[in-house]
């Protein structure tokens, strides 16, 4: 019968060295229950926020300069993954470092640097269980409105962002455009120029630092175009689109060349 009292550890054995004789050596591990702050989930990605996050941004832990958004249906990688994935709702995440995706607030030599007052995503993941943490999520998470939602001019500039620049309408564009169709690559052009605009509108107008403008409109389309198998060179006020494998250019979008409105 098993030993119930080695229930937390279990052995396997190593073709790697002998013990005395010709024994295979032994390797044993401990079974994880608790968080030993390893920094394993804090250097793969950052956590995405909920509605019960709002009291870090009160407490000046979470600002606008260290998040941003991931709009809805936008696509983006996961670094190591093949995959292409798309978000299905609008989500508001931890700026990682730079050229990385490990979370800003992790430090090597002392782990999480707020975790007492981590949020609330990153509390409850339990990496030692299988863990689903999108389920509820729709319900959970922290969107732009809960931040901005008593800023009325600038939560119609959001809104207004969203219906001229929103990933479905770009996804649904860049179809027509591959179709043949050159108002689309019009069309596409426009929401680029839209999305440039009212960045530098807002920084101007209202005064508010770049390091704000990926959480008021998440990342430049100009950057997440690539995701749609597009890439994108100024020329003048316009856009050129090319597509991302130029072998696929004479099957797919050939001369998608636009001009600025």
């Amino acid at each position: 019968m098993p030993d119930k009292s080695r229930k937390d550890k279990f052995e396997i054995l190593t073709p790697q060295g002998y013990e005395e004789g010709d024994k295979p050596k032994k390797m044993k591990f401990v079974k994880k229950t608790e968080c030993d702050r390893c920094g394993g989930c804090c250097s793969a990605s950052t956590p995405s926020l909920h509605k019960e996050d709002m009291d870090l941004f009160r407490a000046s832990i979470l600002s606008f300069d260290n998040t941003f958004t991931i709009r809805e249906g936008e696509l983006f990688t996961i670094p190591g993954d093949e995959e292409t994935y798309q978000s299905f709702i609008e989500l508001i995440k931890i700026k990682p470092k730079e050229g990385t995706e490990e979370c800003l607030f992790y430090s090597g030599d002392e782990g999480c640097t707020i975790y007492e007052k981590r949020p609330s995503q990153c509390a409850a993941y339990a990496c030692w269980e299988l863990n689903d943490a999108m389920t509820g999520l729709e319900a959970k998470a922290l969107r732009r409105k809960d931040l901005f939602g008593d800023v009325e001019l600038i939560t119609d500039i959001i809104v207004h962002h969203e219906e001229r620049c929103s990933y479905q309408k770009l996804a649904d564009t860049i179809e027509k455009a591959a179709g043949g169709d050159e108002a689309a690559a019009e069309e596409i052009s426009d929401m680029l120029q839209y999305d440039a605009f009212i960045r530098t509108y807002v920084t101007e107008k209202f005064n508010i630092p770049e390091s704000s403008l990926d959480l008021l409109f998440g990342k430049p389309m100009t950057e997440r175009i690539k995701e749609f198998g597009l890439k994108v060179e100024k020329e003048g006020d316009g856009y050129i689109l090319m597509p991302l494998n130029t072998k696929e250019a004479k099957s797919t979008t050939p001369g998608l060349k636009s001009r600025a409105c």
